[in-house]
């Protein structure tokens, strides 16, 4: 389906599910009509055939392909691999769904459907798409319904294990993009004036004081200002000097004389720290991703897999199927990141 333009956000959803990266552990064969046996429970020929057509389907919504081949290898080939990577990351997902009772809201299967619909103009356009990709409104259906389990199961792991220890420190480290500093400044040329000035200057009088006697044109005019800017990116357009002694001071706070490059500074700084609850559940979304296939790594690495040869064969490194002449894995597709919206 390539040129066909991503639907709206719950479909984009959707394919934000398709790839995470896991371990798997070599086992046995299984039989010729089963593509894998995951745990006890069996990915089917027919299945893993339904589901090619599928991801084939939802990959091509947003101008990608299902699965990149290997050198030398069949881009139907590719997307087997692709297709039951996916599967199999699902079975995994579906055995801690049942033991801990998650479920889907029928209402977002729906609108999912209804973006669906909504980005191909209507109900017959999505069905003409549907008869072209080879698939049903039905299958379509169901696998929406698949992912979105497989995305509840995540938001219960993360739940589990994302704290607050750990959120806080997420926030900690993102405090210099998370800080507005609003920075003003007298500039002279002697120490002794610098001295003077900041030993005379208050909080009502500094811009007028800027005004009068600041050597730096642009901001004296505005009262001293030099503009607003995220800590990040105060660090690194500004000389050293002046970024360290700026840093140093409280909210609101005046420094003493600072000696620059450029002359000498007396400095005002007001500071706005975005709180940690209005940031928390961007947080939280920023982890997940990476939370989640941690716990899928572990639950795959626990869990007894096998994979019928013809798809390839489980490389050790990766826990990716790829093609059995490789020596080490092969992209098997877009990544979650890749079609995150």
């Amino acid at each position: 389906m390539p040129g066909v333009s991503l639907p709206r956000p719950a479909a984009r959803r959707l394919l934000s599910l398709l790839a995470i990266p896991f371990v798997l552990a070599a086992c046995a064969t299984p039989s010729s009509d089963t593509a894998a046996d995951v745990g006890g429970a069996t990915i089917s020929m027919d299945q893993l055939t339904n589901d090619i057509a599928l991801f084939t389907f939802l990959t091509g919504l947003s101008g990608g392909t299902c699965g990149t081949p290997a050198a030398g290898e069949s881009a139907e080939a590719a997307c087997a691999r692709f297709a039951l990577d996916n599967d199999i990351r699902e079975e995994v997902a579906r055995a801690y769904a049942q033991e801990h009772d998650v479920r889907i809201d029928e209402a977002d299967v729906e609108a999912a459907m209804t973006s669906l619909e909504e980005g191909f103009g209507g109900p017959e356009g999505v069905e003409a798409q549907f008869a072209e990709a080879g698939v049903s409104r039905a299958q379509v259906e169901e696998m929406a319904r698949r992912l979105l389990l497989v995305n509840a199961v995540q938001t219960a792991v993360v739940a589990e294990r994302l704290d607050e220890d750990a959120l806080l420190e997420a926030y900690e480290d993102r405090l210099p993009a998370l800080t507005t500093l609003r920075v003003s400044h007298i500039l002279v040329p002697e120490r002794a004036d610098a001295e003077r000035i900041a030993e005379e200057v208050t909080p009502q009088t500094f811009a007028e004081i800027a005004q009068r006697e600041s050597t730096d044109p642009g901001s004296a005019r505005r009262g001293g200002r030099l503009g607003s800017f995220t800590e990040s990116d105060f660090q690194t357009q500004f000389d050293p000097d002046f970024v360290a002694a700026a840093l140093d001071l409280e909210d609101g706070e005046i420094s003493g004389a600072v000696q620059t490059q450029f002359g000498w500074h007396v400095i005002q700084v007001h500071k706005d720290v975005t709180p940690f609850e209005d940031v928390r559940d961007q947080l939280v979304a920023e982890q997940s991703g990476s939370v989640f296939a941690a716990w899928v790594l572990e639950q795959l690495d626990a869990t007894d897999i096998e994979v019928n040869p013809r798809f390839g064969r489980l490389d050790p490194a990766t826990g990716r199927v790829v093609p059995v002449r490789s020596t080490q894995a092969e992209p098997t597709g877009p990544t979650a990141g890749a079609l995150a919206p």
